[in-house]
This record gives C-alpha cells, sequence and structure tokens, in this order.
C-alpha cells in the first residue's frame, strides 16, 4: 500500500513539472503592426521657440525594435494665413525622434493652427488646435501662518497658502496650476541687503534655494463660470524658528504662480495621462491617452499663461 502512495505521488509530480513547463505557441497569431505616424506639440506664444516633435509607433508584439524609422517626412503648419514647411528645421533626438522648430509663423493667441506631417514610407498625420485668449485672471494670494510648539518644545511656524483666480464669464475654460517657491538666502559675513536683480548679477555672496513643489493638477471652470473662486490651497512644510541658523538668514522668499489657460485636446490629454493604464492589474480596463490627431497618434494643442510673482517675505 506504502508503494502505491509513494507512486502516485511520483506520477503527480512529474504532471506538475511537464504541464508547467514552457513552450512556444506557434499556432498563436500576432496582431499585425500598424505603423503610425506621432505628433507631440504644445503651442504657445510666452515662449520664443515653438517646437513639434515627430515619431513613430513602436511594436508590442513580435520582433522588438527601439525605434520604427518614421521615412523622410515633410512637416507643414499654418495659421490659415502663413504657411511653413519645416522640413529644414529637423533635429534627431536621442534617435527615437524628430524636433521640427517653427521659425517663420507667429504663435498667436486666439487663432487656428494646422500642422500635416507626409512621410515617404506613405504615413500621413494631421491635427489643428485653437490657442486660447489671453486673459487676466487676477491670480490673488491669500496666506496665513499657524504657529505652534512640538513635543520637545521647539518652535515652529506651518504657511498656508490659497490661490483664487477669477473665471471670464461666457467662456469655457481648462486650467493647469504651476507654482514654486524660491527664497534667497545671504551669508552672515555679508549683511547688505540685495534684491532680485543684485542676486541675478552676483553683486551678492547668497545662496539660492529652488523648491519645486508636488500635485500638479489639471482644473475646469465647471461650476465657477464667470465667478472668483480657490483652484489651490498649498500648505508649506513647517519652518523652526526658535534658534536662528547662525550661518544663513533668509532674506527673501517668494511664490512664483503660473496658471496655464489651456484648450480642450491640452486639458483630455493631461486628464488622460493621470488615468493612464493598460490594464495590468485584475478587474481593470485599459485606460488610452488622449489623441487628436487623425491618420496618426498624440496630441497638437495650445495654451496660455498667466502668472504672479508674491513676496512671502
Amino acid at each position: 500500500m506504502k508503494s502505491n502512495y509513494i507512486l502516485s505521488g511520483l506520477i503527480l509530480l512529474a504532471l506538475i513539472v511537464t504541464t508547467s513547463c514552457r513552450k512556444d505557441a506557434s499556432y498563436v497569431s500576432l496582431p499585425e503592426f500598424i505603423q503610425k505616424l506621432e505628433v507631440n506639440a504644445f503651442l504657445t506664444p510666452d515662449q520664443t521657440i515653438n517646437q513639434i516633435y515627430i515619431s513613430s509607433t513602436k511594436r508590442r508584439f513580435g520582433e522588438l525594435y527601439g525605434f520604427e524609422p518614421t521615412g523622410n517626412l515633410n512637416v507643414v503648419v499654418s495659421d490659415g494665413i502663413t504657411e511653413e514647411t519645416l522640413d529644414s528645421t529637423i533635429t534627431n533626438v536621442f534617435d527615437i525622434g524628430f524636433n521640427f522648430t517653427i521659425q517663420k509663423t507667429p504663435v498667436t493667441a486666439g487663432k487656428t493652427y494646422h500642422i500635416k506631417v507626409i512621410s515617404d514610407k506613405g504615413l500621413t498625420a494631421e491635427a489643428s488646435c485653437i490657442l486660447p485668449q489671453r486673459r487676466d485672471f487676477r491670480i490673488e494670494v491669500d496666506t496665513n501662518s499657524i504657529k505652534s510648539t512640538d513635543k520637545h518644545g521647539m518652535k515652529y511656524s506651518t504657511l498656508f497658502a490659497n490661490i483664487s483666480i477669477t473665471d471670464p464669464p461666457g467662456e469655457t475654460n481648462y486650467y493647469r496650476l504651476l507654482y514654486f517657491y524660491q527664497n534667497f538666502i545671504q551669508h552672515y559675513e555679508n549683511p547688505k541687503s540685495f534684491s532680485l536683480r543684485s542676486y541675478l548679477m552676483s553683486e551678492t555672496a547668497i545662496s539660492h534655494a529652488y523648491q519645486p513643489w508636488e500635485g500638479d493638477k489639471m482644473y475646469n471652470d465647471f461650476g465657477n463660470e464667470g465667478k472668483k473662486f480657490v483652484i489651490r490651497s498649498i500648505e508649506f512644510p513647517a519652518e523652526y524658528y526658535a534658534e536662528p541658523d547662525p550661518y544663513f538668514v533668509t532674506d527673501s522668499a517668494f511664490l512664483r504662480v503660473y496658471l496655464i489657460n489651456a484648450d480642450k485636446p491640452y486639458y483630455d490629454f493631461h486628464k488622460s495621462l493621470d488615468n493612464y493604464s493598460l490594464g495590468d492589474t485584475p478587474f481593470t480596463e485599459p485606460s488610452f491617452l488622449y489623441s487628436n490627431v487623425n491618420g496618426g497618434v498624440g496630441i497638437f494643442a495650445g495654451y496660455t499663461i498667466d502668472s504672479l510673482i508674491f513676496r512671502l517675505k
């Protein structure tokens, strides 16, 4: 009887080992790869250089390569009046794509732009976008601080800032808020006061702390049409003040706020980035990136910027 148990165990083990072996499934038909051009561009009148990135989609199955050749490209940008061919400004980017720079066509708020890309491999891609109008959103910063004492008896202060804007009536707006805290620290040996200009001109011996903050988000004006509303509340890290640093003294601190007024494709693309998933986890459907490029994939969108520099100290 004991030998029967041993034999049964050996047979079961053999079945487990043989069934767990990996084999090439030669009968599986891989999805057909359809190459498309990839277009990525965010046009804005608030920067001197506007570039358009052109690449190609890549294979996910079968023979995988780092880069699918796009072929020779002809890129044409138009604002309805000026038509510019960008093929002479091509720049290779890490062997995976190409940057084309708009040089002759003025990028202006409120205008419609169209792009058409043609490859000698028979690939084409087209897209259009309307740049939002410039607006004064009356950005305001309201701050308050709370002084506390920790369990060791050390005193510290926490700064809070509410950033509010006034939404223009009669239009739908899409926003992205970027901000960072910047302070200027002067060595104690040099008590000379200084300005931002003197810092940039290196007239004093100072240190510079630049700290971007987490939480980049997209917003819209739904429910706040034509109203003033708080678009973001910030809590800064606490600072201890009982014992001043003997080596450095903070001279000035600034909150720099940049409000992007974007078109809907810009908003939809960045929202899809937040939700992007290929469905790799159980019980989830894949969520793909938004694209407004016809014949290809990618994003062709625009924005303008309103800004405020608020002195905290």
